[in-house]
């Protein structure tokens, strides 16, 4: 090396500034390799923890429909259960016409994916319905109403201020006169 390389390379190795920022390199690649390996390793610094425990089917339905809307109508089932097993196909017809801002999720709790969330619920019995206005992680009212497609729109519509969806049997408009 010549004197000046050495002489460069003595003046910035000697510079706190360089020193701190080589230090605070080394601690980001650290938890950069380690972070994957042990989730302790983070020291509180994750980010949407609660968006990394949705997973699975819960996921892709929890935003399906593409609305700012933080409110979900959410049912909870078993698929064992024999009043969940009349339930659950009116909730989907129900999901499938509906059109508005108000997120329509159902959720199997016997699925292994969703045992935590179940858990965090407090659900006890199925089918289990419930209308969050705030998203999953806020308050709750129990829906205790019929279990019919056309009773959750009713439903949905009156907590959202609007008819949900137009009456399939609407009379056509004539305008021959």
């Amino acid at each position: 090396m010549s004197k000046m390389s050495k002489a460069l390379s003595s003046d910035i190795s000697g510079n706190p500034l360089f020193i701190m920022l080589m230090f605070v390199l080394v601690i980001i690649i650290f938890l950069a390799i380690f972070r994957s390996v042990s989730p302790f390793l983070t020291m509180g610094l994750g980010f949407n923890a609660h968006i990394g425990s949705l997973r699975g089917s819960f996921q892709i339905e929890a935003f399906d429909n593409q609305s700012n809307s933080n409110a979900c109508f959410v049912l909870f089932y078993a698929p064992w259960c024999g009043h969940c097993k009349t339930t659950k196909p009116e909730f989907d017809k129900f999901k499938q016409s509906y059109k508005g801002p108000i997120k329509i999720i159902s959720i199997d709790c016997d699925d292994d994916q969703n045992k935590e969330l179940t858990s965090k619920q407090e659900i006890k019995g199925f089918p289990t319905i419930r209308y969050y206005p705030d998203g999953l992680d806020g308050q709750y009212t129990e829906y205790n109403g019929g279990r019919t497609a056309d009773d959750f729109k009713e439903y949905v519509s009156k907590v959202q201020g609007v008819l949900a969806i137009a009456p399939d049997n609407a009379a056509p408009v004539n305008n021959s006169d």
